[in-house]
């Protein structure tokens, strides 16, 4: 528990209320899962930063307005 109270800085979270503050931590804890589980390509990289910038790498292609005309215009 030590270790957790080093680490959580109560003045960098978004809301000082009871349930704001528990929102955000589940919210952590699934992120983390969901990288946990996501599998990348092994050009990316093994840790939990990689495959954080590989999701966003592909989210962002997908809702790039460049990306999506070129889809309309190559159907």
């Amino acid at each position: 528990m030590e270790v957790l109270k080093m680490h959580l800085k109560l003045d960098k979270l978004i809301t000082k209320n009871v349930n704001g503050i528990a929102i955000q931590i589940y919210a952590t804890l699934i992120a983390y899962l969901i990288l946990q589980l996501v599998e990348i390509p092994q050009e990316w990289g093994d840790k939990l930063l990689d495959k954080l910038r590989y999701l966003q790498a592909c989210m962002c292609q997908e809702i790039s307005y460049i990306h999506w005309i070129e889809r309309i215009v190559s159907d």
